[in-house]
């Protein structure tokens, strides 16, 4: 009984059931929402940019002022919620969106000040909540099933676009031109229930209550979840409860309250952390860039919001693949796999332009969403616990830093050359596969809190 880990109670005693299907359900919006939003930014860009008749600056505040609201949103996710609770934070985070309804307000703006501040806000308090939804997932769910329960999460997101997409259907005329303001109305109700949702069914992470040091509430919290998932479950022994209180232990060396930013560099996570950084600054320099210039690109092209709906909907069929693999050969395979194919799709588009524009789109779309689904369980699962939270806040934190700069660079060089930013992202992928083929941890079907290791 003294090597029993909180694993060892999740996949034996816990079990796979209705908290984890509850959970998924709910948290699941997030991602549909982030989705949703990030199409919504594409379009939103071309239409605004014709219709209030922007200058190139003012489309580069615009394209940049939501990820900057993101990145705000992120940090304050990794620096607090390893202290609120998991469930706490997500439910502050929807409730304030609510309360702003920053959604619903965007339907009646009337100049380009008032859309950046609610696209700021929006991005802020989407921030706090995008980097919960995978922790919580990720703490809750049996290790033989957690990497296709966060790679099946994150699918919400494609179905956040193709949701955005139908409702462009609906609503617009074409890539550029359309009654934008109806979408945003539409898109609101997703958050309304997300928040209805986390306050009744949502159940704080067990996990993190025991890591942080509140035994009691923890073991409650394993107790109901048993009982929630098997209705003959045998609340935990006081054999069991010691333990786990001897997993705490021996696991987590230092408290709880002395972790801080600089702990990500020490030596247990500096492998990990300036590998993250980088890798998730330098992918989403391209992934933001390129997905803004796209609807520019295919307005100009004279493509549809059809063939916009080809380059997302090759994105499920990418999920089912990882789905399918990812906790059988690994994360960073998969990773490498994606990267690298990803990088011959652009090579594609830069060298034969418009008469390969589409198939090379989808192509990349494909690979490059097998890449970013795998690569959120890779970075969260490095983390021990106690870190977990705030290493993939400051993570997805710079990425979207990155986010907010990539406007400034992408968009004058599209303007110049159309396909330019095809040609930088080949040589920002190459660098990225030379990073993941380095990178020291995969803990595909291990348990998430193992003593480290040092790698030579």
């Amino acid at each position: 009984m003294n090597n029993l880990s909180f694993d060892d109670i999740l996949s034996t005693r816990i079990k796979f059931g209705k908290v984890q299907m509850q959970t998924f359900l709910i948290i699941s919006l997030i991602d549909l929402l982030d989705g949703s939003e990030f199409m919504f930014l594409q379009l939103l860009n071309a239409i605004i940019y014709k219709e209030w008749s922007l200058n190139l600056g003012q489309l580069i505040v615009l394209a940049t002022v939501f990820n900057l609201g993101q990145f705000i949103g992120a940090w304050i996710c990794g620096q607090f919620s390893d202290y609120t609770g998991r469930k706490t934070m997500l439910i502050w985070s929807c409730l304030l969106q609510v309360l702003k309804n920053s959604m619903l307000l965007t339907a009646f703006v009337q100049d380009l000040p008032q859309l950046l501040i609610l696209r700021f806000f929006f991005g802020l308090l989407f921030g706090i909540a995008l980097p919960i939804s995978s922790i919580l997932m990720a703490e809750v769910t049996p290790l033989h099933v957690r990497g296709q329960f966060i790679v099946t999460l994150q699918m919400m997101y494609v179905v956040g676009r193709m949701w955005m997409l139908l409702l462009a259907f609906i609503y617009l005329d074409s890539i550029a031109t359309g009654n934008w303001r109806a979408i945003a109305v539409t898109n609101s109700i997703p958050c309304f229930i997300c928040l209805i949702g986390s306050i009744i069914y949502l159940h704080e992470s067990p996990r993190f209550l025991i890591t942080q040091g509140r035994i009691k509430e923890g073991v409650e919290g394993i107790n109901f979840m048993g009982r929630l998932n098997d209705k003959d479950y045998v609340d935990l022994s006081d054999d069991e409860v010691q333990a786990l209180l001897e997993w705490k232990k021996e696991t987590f060396e230092q408290q709880y309250e002395e972790k801080s930013f600089k702990d990500l560099f020490n030596e247990e996570n500096l492998p990990i952390t300036w590998r993250a950084y980088s890798l998730s600054i330098i992918s989403m320099l391209i992934y933001s860039g390129l997905y803004i210039i796209i609807p520019f690109l295919f307005d100009e092209e004279e493509k549809t919001l059809l063939d916009l709906l080809y380059t997302v909907l090759i994105e499920l069929p990418a999920v089912l693949v990882v789905v399918c693999l990812i906790d059988k050969i690994g994360r960073l395979p998969i990773i490498l796999i994606g990267t690298a194919t990803s990088m011959i799709s652009v090579f594609i588009i830069w060298y034969w332009r418009a008469k390969y524009l589409l198939l090379g789109l989808v192509a990349f779309k494909f690979f490059n969403r097998m890449t970013f689904l795998s690569f959120t369980p890779l970075v969260l699962e490095s983390y021990s616990t106690i870190y977990r939270s705030l290493g993939i806040g400051t993570t997805i934190a710079f990425g979207r830093a990155a986010g907010f700069l990539s406007p400034a660079i992408i968009l004058p060089l599209y303007q110049k050359d159309n396909y330019s930013p095809f040609l930088v992202s080949i040589f920002i992928m190459f660098v990225m596969i030379i990073i993941f083929a380095t990178y020291p941890k995969d803990l595909t079907r291990k348990p998430l809190d193992i003593k480290y290791e040092k790698v030579d």
